[in-house]
Protein backbone atom coordinates (compact mmCIF):
# COMPACT_ATOMS: atom_id res chain seq x y z
CA UNK A 1 0.00 0.00 0.00
CA UNK A 2 0.93 3.38 -0.81
CA UNK A 3 2.53 6.04 1.92
CA UNK A 4 -0.20 8.11 1.14
CA UNK A 5 -2.77 6.38 1.86
CA UNK A 6 -1.43 5.14 5.37
CA UNK A 7 -1.88 9.39 6.79
CA UNK A 8 -5.86 10.75 6.71
CA UNK A 9 -6.62 12.79 4.14
CA UNK A 10 -6.69 16.52 5.06
CA UNK A 11 -9.45 18.61 3.35
CA UNK A 12 -9.30 22.49 3.86
CA UNK A 13 -12.93 24.34 3.10
CA UNK A 14 -12.39 27.54 2.05
CA UNK A 15 -15.12 29.79 0.70
CA UNK A 16 -16.97 33.18 0.93
CA UNK A 17 -19.80 34.37 3.10
CA UNK A 18 -22.91 31.33 2.27
CA UNK A 19 -20.43 29.51 -0.05
CA UNK A 20 -21.44 26.33 2.05
CA UNK A 21 -18.29 25.56 4.32
CA UNK A 22 -20.92 24.96 7.02
CA UNK A 23 -23.18 22.84 5.49
CA UNK A 24 -20.31 20.68 4.21
CA UNK A 25 -18.72 20.69 7.80
CA UNK A 26 -22.15 19.30 9.06
CA UNK A 27 -21.83 16.39 6.42
CA UNK A 28 -18.85 15.44 7.41
CA UNK A 29 -19.61 15.64 10.92
CA UNK A 30 -22.43 13.35 10.70
CA UNK A 31 -20.61 11.00 8.48
CA UNK A 32 -18.32 10.59 11.65
CA UNK A 33 -15.40 12.51 9.40
CA UNK A 34 -13.47 14.62 12.64
CA UNK A 35 -14.03 18.62 11.58
CA UNK A 36 -11.65 21.50 12.89
CA UNK A 37 -12.77 24.57 12.19
CA UNK A 38 -9.83 27.76 12.81
CA UNK A 39 -12.99 30.12 13.60
CA UNK A 40 -14.31 28.84 16.55
CA UNK A 41 -10.72 28.21 17.34
CA UNK A 42 -9.37 31.18 16.72
CA UNK A 43 -12.67 33.34 19.16
CA UNK A 44 -11.68 30.59 22.13
CA UNK A 45 -8.40 32.24 21.90
CA UNK A 46 -9.95 35.74 22.21
CA UNK A 47 -11.91 34.66 25.24
CA UNK A 48 -9.57 32.21 27.12
CA UNK A 49 -6.16 32.74 25.69
CA UNK A 50 -4.63 35.51 28.40
CA UNK A 51 -1.63 35.89 26.14
CA UNK A 52 -3.57 36.30 23.01
CA UNK A 53 -5.76 38.49 24.63
CA UNK A 54 -2.81 40.74 26.14
CA UNK A 55 -1.42 40.83 22.34
CA UNK A 56 -5.13 41.80 20.89
CA UNK A 57 -5.19 44.92 23.32
CA UNK A 58 -1.66 45.66 22.66
CA UNK A 59 -2.60 45.88 19.00
CA UNK A 60 -6.26 47.52 19.03
CA UNK A 61 -6.19 49.31 22.52
CA UNK A 62 -8.54 49.11 25.70
CA UNK A 63 -11.21 50.57 23.74
CA UNK A 64 -12.00 47.03 22.29
CA UNK A 65 -12.46 45.73 25.89
CA UNK A 66 -15.68 45.46 27.95
CA UNK A 67 -16.87 44.06 31.29
CA UNK A 68 -13.20 42.82 31.40
CA UNK A 69 -13.69 41.07 28.05
CA UNK A 70 -13.02 41.37 24.15
CA UNK A 71 -16.06 43.11 22.71
CA UNK A 72 -16.17 41.30 19.24
CA UNK A 73 -18.73 44.05 17.54
CA UNK A 74 -16.34 46.58 18.54
CA UNK A 75 -13.26 44.61 16.75
CA UNK A 76 -15.06 43.10 13.60
CA UNK A 77 -15.91 46.93 13.21
CA UNK A 78 -12.07 47.72 13.41
CA UNK A 79 -10.71 44.78 11.78
CA UNK A 80 -13.03 44.57 8.78
CA UNK A 81 -12.78 48.24 7.74
CA UNK A 82 -9.20 48.59 7.70
CA UNK A 83 -6.77 46.19 5.80
CA UNK A 84 -4.40 47.01 7.77
CA UNK A 85 -5.81 45.97 11.17
CA UNK A 86 -7.06 42.98 9.63
CA UNK A 87 -3.31 41.76 8.49
CA UNK A 88 -2.71 42.37 12.53
CA UNK A 89 -5.18 40.40 14.02
CA UNK A 90 -3.95 37.36 11.57
CA UNK A 91 -0.14 37.88 12.34
CA UNK A 92 -1.56 37.60 15.84
CA UNK A 93 -3.92 34.82 15.59
CA UNK A 94 -2.55 32.55 12.42
CA UNK A 95 0.04 30.90 14.21
CA UNK A 96 -1.59 30.03 17.24
CA UNK A 97 -4.06 28.17 15.14
CA UNK A 98 -2.07 26.67 12.98
CA UNK A 99 -0.10 25.05 15.95
CA UNK A 100 -3.74 23.03 17.04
Amino acid sequence: MSEIFKQPLKIGLTGGIGAGKTTVSKIFKSLGIPVFNSDDHSKNLLVKNKGTIKEIIKEFGEAIMEDESINFPKLSQIIFTDKKKLKSINKILHPKVALL
